[in-house]
């Protein structure tokens, strides 16, 4: 799994997480830069498990295969899922839920590389 797709969905999803929690420290809904953010996000959260499951394929098996699914299926789901329930709460709080969601995604990247051995 390259060093350069996870440093990348982890930068990305840090700046999202900063832009949504600025958002809800000043009053404001998720709007269409959170939208973006989160479209992002999710198109690296996408590569990422793509090269990771390419390197699976190739022969590099995680030490937890189970372990590895959850936190995938997990990284994969969770950004458009946290801007469904964000647009549902359109106050402040749905900023709050993009931003907590964008804070998690380095964390699992971080699990990720760990259970491939990286």
């Amino acid at each position: 799994m390259p060093a350069v797709l996870s440093t990348v969905t982890t930068i990305v999803a840090l700046l999202l997480a900063a832009l949504a929690l600025l958002a809800a420290a000043r009053n404001r809904a998720p709007d269409r830069v959170q939208f973006i953010g989160t479209i992002v996000v999710s198109v690296a959260a996408v590569v990422l498990v793509g090269a990771a499951v390419v390197s699976w394929i190739g022969g590099h098996t995680p030490v937890e295969i189970t372990t590895f699914l959850g936190y995938a299926l997990t990284m994969l789901l969770l950004p458009a899922g946290a801007w469904i329930v964000g647009r549902m709460e359109p106050t402040r709080f749905g900023s709050l839920i993009v931003g907590v969601a964008a804070l998690i995604v380095p964390v699992l990247v971080l699990r990720i590389g760990q259970v491939f051995g990286a």
